[in-house]
């Protein structure tokens, strides 16, 4: 998994926004540290705390990290719940999970397991 932050701006318009930065050290910050990582999971997992907890964006915070985790998934063919994993990031928000590997248990919840299609 190869995102950049060019990847996370276009996700952000497309959800409906400008890709203003509101932290943009944080996030670069993020990009940087995740070149060490391999686990695919576990970088997105580190985005997705980055844009939810340290409020990357100036809008569409949440959005974006949803998105960004349904694309991902997508590209790594696996089948996941929308609607589960959409809860999953507000419960992320709401508890502030700043541990990307409780972020993680998250994301493996709505993740349909056994599968490879995609069904959301």
């Amino acid at each position: 998994m190869l995102i950049n932050k060019k990847d996370l701006i276009r996700i952000n318009q497309e959800i409906g926004e400008q890709g203003n930065f509101a932290n943009e050290a944080s996030l670069d910050f993020a990009l940087s540290m995740l070149k060490e990582r391999k686990s695919w999971l576990y970088t997105l997992s580190y985005l997705v705390r980055c844009i939810l907890i340290d409020h990357v964006f100036r809008d569409g915070n949440k959005r974006t990290a949803f998105t960004l985790i349904c694309t991902v998934l997508d590209e790594q063919d696996m089948a996941f719940d929308g609607p589960k994993m959409y809860l999953g990031v507000m419960t992320i928000t709401k508890k502030n999970m700043t541990n990307p590997l409780q972020i993680m248990r998250v994301i493996k919840n709505g993740i349909i397991p056994n599968t490879s299609t995609t069904n959301h």
